[in-house]
């Protein structure tokens, strides 16, 4: 109950193996958790970062996420906790970076 926050992203490591990632709306749900089964950091792929101080996102999804119904709240969920809601007083109006959730293989993929 921080400052009216009811989305939550967590990131939970289990036995230095395994890394799950929980996204939740607080109290009543829905809730989903994913196993992340790879990272790439920027400095791994030699990609130089810039993304400017509270500048906004493009989220771009496939439309393999409007094909069923949980793929339907996933995309939802997702818009909530990555997107930022419109005239927010501390986001500025320039999008410098654009994230991509992408469906293939039953698997959703991050960029």
């Amino acid at each position: 109950e921080m400052r009216n926050c009811n989305l939550c992203l967590y990131v939970e490591g289990k036995k230095k193996k395994d890394i799950y990632i929980w996204i939740s709306r607080v109290p009543h749900g829905p809730s989903v958790k994913f196993l992340v089964e790879n990272i790439h950091t920027t400095e791994e792929l030699k990609l130089t970062g810039n993304c400017l101080r509270k500048s906004r996102p493009i989220l771009s999804f496939n439309p393999d996420f409007d094909k069923a119904a949980h793929c339907s709240l996933l995309r939802e969920m997702f818009t909530q906790i990555l997107g930022v809601p419109l005239a927010h007083p501390k986001s500025q109006p320039f999008i410098d970076h654009c994230f991509s959730l992408s469906m293939l293989d039953d698997r959703i993929w991050f960029r």
